[in-house]
């Protein structure tokens, strides 16, 4: 694969002082091995969970967007639920340790995954794990992002994507890309290279929060992340963004042309997901769906999402969330052997 020319990024002191703050635990968590029967399989219709607190597995760092999300949530499902709801950070993996944490844990709603498809099927097509929409029963959608932008630092002196891409033609893996491997923006970043023929040198950042101090510092030229872990620094002119994968212009930051305005067919959205071991009862995931929904309609957390991530929420109940993460499956799925390449 492309990646076996892939560069380290060592940013511990850097990113420890950088980085934004998380508001879970870090530590390992341990959760019971799945003991899924066929009576919660099949559902009770009525259920009088949540009896204690409950865990919100987030398999990546704090400090992200999927962490903000996730804290967020945990806040206002403390609210409609009764319980508290500790985000627990699990990394490894670019993901796969957290995600199988859950898929193990005991199928009773007390272990809750909250993750986005982008990394979830990256690692799939990448062979780092067998987890994937089906290992899970998918309670809801919360939020569908498909603002991911390619920036590069102002000290590059670069302004434009047509330029940027044009340079990086001309000049075959001269331009580092700081990336998750395993993850979705290199997803992003493949696409681009497949439909543009240019080829940039991929930096594994780790996560959101270790590409801005990377970038700052001139460790990386560019890279790919949700606009909103870009956009203070946009803002004072550390970072220019150069093209966005939505499939119009955001609303939110209206000047970043699309990859499609470019001439480039490409596109990606990601959607965060609550995701329960396989055999929870249906009316455990129906009722965490229900409560997301009305989070949904609580003003204070749209402004919350919108103005922190430029992201409108995007709410896909029980029943509709799974056909929702098939679809994107599937475009996802035909850009394997790229990303293997």
């Amino acid at each position: 694969m492309k990646a076996k020319k892939l560069l380290a990024l060592g940013l511990a002191g850097t990113m420890a002082a950088m980085c934004f703050a998380g508001c879970g635990s870090s530590a390992s968590f341990s959760a019971p091995a799945s003991s899924a029967g066929s009576a919660a399989q099949q559902g009770s219709g009525e259920t009088n969970w949540p009896e204690r607190g409950i865990s919100l597995v987030v398999p990546l760092a704090a400090g992200g967007d999927t962490d903000y999300y996730a804290c967020l949530y945990a806040k206002y499902l403390e609210e409609e639920l009764g319980q508290t709801v500790t985000v627990v950070n699990t990394e490894g993996s670019g993901g796969t340790v957290g995600a199988q944490t859950v898929a193990d844990a005991e199928p009773d709603g007390y272990t809750i995954l909250f993750y986005h498809t982008g990394n979830l099927y990256a690692n799939k097509m990448l062979g780092v794990s067998e987890l994937d929409q089906n290992s899970f029963e998918i309670a809801c959608i919360g939020e569908v992002d498909d603002t991911n932008t390619l920036c590069v630092r102002s000290s590059l002196g670069i302004d434009n994507a047509e330029d940027f891409i044009e340079a990086a033609k001309a000049e075959p893996d001269k331009y580092s890309c700081a990336v998750t491997i395993s993850g979705f923006s290199y997803y992003t970043l493949c696409q681009l290279e497949d439909a543009s023929g240019m080829s940039l040198n991929p930096v594994d950042a780790g996560g959101a929060s270790a590409m801005i101090p990377a970038l700052l510092g001139d460790q990386v030229d560019a890279g790919i992340n949700s606009y909103g872990v870009f956009k203070q620094y946009v803002e004072d002119g550390s970072i220019i963004p150069l093209l966005t994968y939505g499939e119009e212009r955001s609303e939110y930051f209206p000047d970043v042309p699309t990859v499609k305005e470019l001439g480039y067919d490409c596109s990606a959205a990601r959607a965060y997901f609550f995701g329960l071991p396989k055999g929870t009862d249906p009316a455990i995931a129906q009722k965490l769906s229900d409560a997301v929904e009305k989070i949904q309609e609580n003003g204070e957390y749209t402004t919350n999402v919108s103005e922190t991530y430029c992201v409108t929420p995007q709410f896909k109940p029980y029943g509709e969330a799974l056909s929702y993460m098939d679809e994107i499956w599937a475009e996802m799925e035909t850009y394997t052997e790229i990303m293997n390449q």
